[in-house]
């Protein structure tokens, strides 16, 4: 097994997903490629060990081999200070218990596959690495209420990379052609030993492209991508929620060597309204009335989505009550309405006439 941790040279975790691998490849090459770090052994020795690592865990059979391999070692094939071909051979471990490729099953394959493996980023002499989809992004919008409710437009500023408008994305200034890489011949991939192994990893020197950019262009540096802030109109859809995601394809990062933008998710964040509150499609709000309208019953005019209607509060109506406007709520893209609930406050005079309470006291006598 590798002596090295590929987990720890990434520095991900055993149960990184394929993004966050990714993530970490790029933001570590980027920091130790050769260019950057000219005559800099140290960062070409850790760009080395970048790719190598980056090699095995974003192939997802080649990452499931090591994965086993790892738990072997643990379970005590192998020394511990290294990869021990006795142990693979047919010889005799540490443990003195005699093992082979076959006992393996297919991890007798993870050398011959992972060792001697085509680089990733081309395998032609001259050719560029894959042209790949640009990174996702999410983005967080705050929208009216009255904007989630019925829906409409709104634009919104997202700063982004974008593909290079002088050079295309290529990196190069116009009219000028890269040449071959020098390390690999134009071939993207170097052969490197290891003990009595050997195996092909991305050429450090043009990250595996084949060619080197010897006149980057003026306006990116050679990034191939520039950053902007792009002004975008945004279709917000009747009665989206608080927390809802809206997908803008196309509208993310830049692609690498030519491919295609990532997406762009916008988070929906609905502003608090000041009289109503929604829960789900249906809204709520109160009215106040005093302890006699609500004794005797009456009418009120209340605020609702759709304007203002008269509400009919029945009689005996009790302080905390709930009454319903049928389909007065949030009206949803496929045609599904809420409804609208109003809370019935009341409220009770803290000061009276002498007239007003002696009208209560007869009251209260004559229900007596």
């Amino acid at each position: 097994m590798p002596e090295k941790d590929y987990y720890s040279v990434l520095g991900v975790s055993e149960s990184a997903g394929e993004d966050d691998i990714r993530k970490a490849f790029r933001k570590l090459a980027k920091e130790y490629h050769p260019d950057a770090n000219r005559g800099d052994k140290n960062a070409e020795k850790r760009f080395k060990e970048i790719s190598e690592a980056y090699e095995v865990l974003s192939d997802k059979q080649k990452r499931d081999q090591y994965d086993q391999l790892r738990q072997a070692r643990r379970q005590g094939y192998g020394a511990a200070g290294g990869f021990d071909p006795s142990v693979f051979t047919g010889g005799t471990g540490r443990r003195g218990a005699s093992f082979s490729f076959e006992d393996l099953g297919d991890l007798g394959n993870l050398f011959s596959d992972i060792f001697s493996r085509q680089p990733r980023y081309g395998s032609h002499a001259g050719t560029s690495y894959q042209p790949q989809k640009g990174e996702e992004m999410t983005f967080s919008v705050s929208i009216p209420f009255e904007l989630a409710v019925r829906g409409g437009k709104t634009t919104i500023n997202v700063p982004r990379s974008e593909a290079c408008q002088r050079c295309k994305g290529s990196g190069a200034e116009p009219g000028t052609k890269p040449k071959p890489c020098p390390s690999c011949k134009g071939s993207g991939s170097v052969s490197v030993s290891q003990g009595a192994f050997a195996f092909s990893r991305p050429c450090p020197q043009c990250l595996g492209q084949g060619n080197i950019n010897t006149s980057p262009c003026t306006a990116c540096g050679g990034d191939g991508s520039v950053r902007r802030t792009r002004t975008l109109s945004v279709n917000i859809p009747r009665g989206i929620h608080d927390g809802a995601k809206i997908r803008l394809a196309g509208q993310g990062e830049a692609g690498i060597a030519g491919g295609p933008p990532g997406d762009l998710y916008l988070l929906v964040r609905v502003q608090p309204h000041r009289e109503f509150e929604r829960r789900g499609n249906d809204v709520y709000s109160s009215v106040k009335i005093d302890m006699v309208e609500a004794a005797l019953g009456t009418r009120v005019p209340v605020n609702t989505l759709d304007g203002t209607v008269t509400l009919t509060v029945p009689a005996g109506t009790q302080p905390g009550s709930t009454l319903r406007l049928k389909g007065r709520g949030v009206k949803t893209a496929g045609g599904h309405a809420g409804h609208h609930y109003v809370k019935v406050e009341v409220s009770v005079p803290k000061t009276l006439s002498e007239k007003q309470k002696q009208l209560l006291k007869d009251f209260a006598s004559a229900r007596s």
